[in-house]
């Protein structure tokens, strides 16, 4: 992952680019969507990701991002268009899921959906309960995420309260890589 800063002086003033303005990692995927675990590239995350790279997509694609937007390839110095309607062939994706660690067992956090990557499932109640403590954290403050069977698990802000049922559509989910 690169990272990008501008910046400029004016009469002893900086000006440069916001924190989170960087290149980000991305994914080209067919059809006008991403996987389950991914999201569209948004226009901020396009502009820096390729302002200085616009070579490295594929020279005449034109790709879907996020709000409805697309960006074009090379051969238009890739140009974005807000509220594109056209049906594109492509969409540019980035990782929407966090992977992490505990006691040499691979978990993920995967945001906006109750699905799990490929190669994952959902964490069972039973080691959901087990490692409550280290799964809460990564859930999210305010977060509250789908387990197996149904369940849910919450973040800390909700004091990490685990659920063996629960019938509401959640936002996330806890998923342990398959064996």
């Amino acid at each position: 992952m690169r990272a990008l800063t501008c910046g400029l002086v004016v009469g002893g003033i900086s000006l440069g680019a916001p924190a989170q303005a960087q290149a980000v990692e991305y994914g080209i995927y067919e059809g006008d969507g991403c996987p389950v675990g991914y999201t569209p590239l948004t226009p901020v995350d396009a502009f820096w990701t390729f302002v200085a790279s616009c070579d490295e997509l594929p020279y005449s694609g034109v790709f879907r991002i996020a709000d409805g937007s697309s960006i074009d390839g090379p051969w238009n110095n890739c140009q974005q268009h807000a509220d594109d309607t056209r049906e594109l062939e492509y969409t540019l994706c980035k990782p929407n899921f966090e992977l992490f660690d505990i006691g040499g067992t691979t978990f993920a956090v995967v945001r906006g959906g109750e699905q799990c990557i490929e190669g994952f499932e959902h964490v069972d109640f039973a080691t959901a309960s087990t490692y409550v403590d280290e799964i809460c954290t990564h859930v999210g403050y305010w977060g509250i995420a789908r387990i197996g069977g149904g369940g849910s698990i919450d973040g800390p802000g909700y004091d990490c309260n685990i659920r063996a049922s629960d019938s509401r559509p959640l936002g996330d989910a806890i998923c342990v890589e398959i064996e």
